[in-house]
């Protein structure tokens, strides 16, 4: 384990060397750090009186175990199809050709995997301020989760990596496994949704207490681990036990059927691996992937509308169609769906709507007419740059009006809204996601498509928050002189905020008009 041991301390180093010959990935990672830094800080100096009572602590641990379970069946689906792999083209290079031991170099992908897991999960301490404010979690309880996420993850790889090592040749046996797990997800979901139908009273107390009973915590791994942090969160010595015991149990059955009845595995990771290479390398430089799905929706084919620029908007429609779930790609419908439950629990409408902005901004500044900019097509129809623009962002602008009047309008009936302000929570929604389109515009005009991607992130992200604070400054200021007129201030600031947003998108729309113009202007 020396060479091992060597490979993966110096990796770590040289990353950290690298920071130093990167300022724009040093200042995204000291901006990170400072602005959770801050976050803690004023959490921590925050008035205590300001929040009498805590709600109810099983609401959290029912987020945990919902959040949880999709994680680990969501990764772990990743087996029937692409398979899942620890490791990347260096390690394959460096110790796939070597003669160290096959389960040394499984335990160094093993452990790799449990580091890259925390470091994705990062996002997590980001919701330790209202998680402290509405729950009363501690920075220590925040930590758990965090591993808790982790060991999902880790658990969730393992399981497709062992999932696509038996079932890649085998095309029945895929069928038999992905049916039992969608067997067992529905009845998951009909355990905690039965009661629910004869209940009108407390329908989110019963549901809390479903997903918290007994029962679930027997749910492979997304049970176990649940159980585990709220041991810990609460004291409970057996379920820490039973839970991290029945986790580590599991890995070291997978990992002995892979190293036992699957010792050669390198074969079975490879192609995994190639992929996982192949997205990353495009995703870095702004490339489509050159790999054709196994299983694509087909349907009817073929352009029988539109003309010229037009012609773009009708192409997006026709890739959404074979690419939704329901009428929504699989990221949106996620976002949907963990949005609404979280009105459930938080009944705050002020909450819901900055975390619903905050899940649009993961799904609303990418797009098709991303991918439009790395194809030669768009720059070779002759019509203007702006209306080449408009059409290519079309269906993205249709898909963020659409999800934001069916999202409130049922955390409207979620929460009892007046109507008045769901119809600014909608109009509002749309304000921001056209802001995010446009930051895009801005970006891509500014930095190109080729640079670093830290930078024109960490850009992005603050040209946003300067964009908008006015618009939010200027609603406070309205809404602070109409408090005493019995005007909603929520609606105040959400309405002005909406108006300035849509005139800022419009502007930098037009200002960045020209950003289709010339294929090598993007490319600089």
């Amino acid at each position: 384990m020396t060479s091992l041991r060597y490979l993966l301390f110096t990796t770590i180093k040289n990353w950290i060397k690298e920071l130093r010959k990167k300022p724009g990935q040093l200042v995204l990672v000291l901006f990170v750090v400072a602005m959770f830094a801050l976050m803690v800080v004023s959490t921590m100096v925050s008035d205590p009186t300001k929040i009498l009572d805590h709600r109810n602590i099983t609401e959290l641990y029912a987020i945990i175990f919902l959040v949880y379970l999709f994680i680990f069946l969501f990764t772990a689906m990743h087996g029937f199809s692409s398979g899942g792999s620890f490791y990347s083209m260096a390690d394959v290079h460096l110790l796939f050709s070597t003669p160290i031991s096959s389960k040394k170099i499984l335990l160094y992908g093993l452990v790799k995997q449990m580091g890259t897991s925390l470091f994705v999960g990062f996002f997590i301490l980001f919701q330790y301020s209202w998680l402290n404010q509405i729950y009363g979690i501690t920075l220590p309880g925040v930590l758990l989760i965090l591993l808790g996420y982790a060991i999902i993850m880790f658990c969730g790889q393992l399981c497709a990596m062992i999932l696509y090592s038996f079932t890649s040749g085998n095309e029945t046996l895929k069928r038999i496994l992905k049916t039992i797990f969608i067997v067992v997800g529905v009845l998951a979901i009909a355990y905690i949704g039965y009661p629910l139908l004869s209940e009108s009273d407390d329908i989110l107390g019963v549901a809390v207490a479903q997903v918290n009973s007994p029962v679930l915590a027997f749910f492979p791994v997304g049970g176990w681990i649940k159980a585990a942090i709220v041991g810990c969160l609460s004291g409970d010595f057996i379920s820490i036990l039973c839970g991290f015991g029945g986790t580590l149990l599991f890995v070291a059955l997978l990992i002995f059927i892979l190293t036992k009845t699957h010792s050669d595995f390198y074969e079975d990771v490879l192609q995994a691996t190639e992929v996982s290479f192949s997205a990353i390398t495009a995703k870095k430089e702004n490339k489509t992937m050159d790999v054709v799905p196994k299983n694509v929706k087909v349907g009817k084919s073929g352009l029988t509308k539109g003309w010229g620029a037009s012609a773009f908007y009708f192409k997006h429609k026709i890739e959404k169609r074979r690419g939704r779930v329901f009428l929504f790609d699989t990221m949106t419908t996620i976002f949907f769906i963990i949005t609404i439950v979280f009105s459930f629990f938080m009944k705050e409408i002020i909450a819901i709507f900055i975390f619903s902005v905050y899940m649009q901004f993961f799904s609303a500044h990418t797009g098709r007419w991303v991918r439009e900019l790395t194809l030669p097509y768009v720059y070779m129809v002759p019509q203007s740059p702006f209306k080449k623009l408009f059409y290519v962002c079309l269906e993205g602008i249709e898909k963020i009006i659409i999800e934001a009047v069916l999202l409130f309008a049922i955390i409207g009936v979620v929460v009892q809204l007046p109507v008045i302000e769901v119809i600014v929570c909608i109009f509002a929604r749309i304000g921001f996601g056209l802001l995010f389109i446009a930051g895009n515009f801005l970006t891509e005009r500014l930095l190109g498509s080729t640079g670093n991607k830290f930078i024109i992130l960490g850009f992005y992200f603050l040209a946003l928050l300067i964009i908008i604070a006015p618009g939010l400054a200027i609603g406070g200021v309205v809404g602070f002189f109409l408090a005493n007129t019995g005007i909603s201030i929520f609606a105040v600031v959400l309405g002005i905020s909406t108006v300035w947003n849509i005139l800022m998108a419009g502007l930098i729309a037009f200002l960045c008009r020209n950003v289709l113009d010339c294929a090598e202007i993007n490319n600089q």
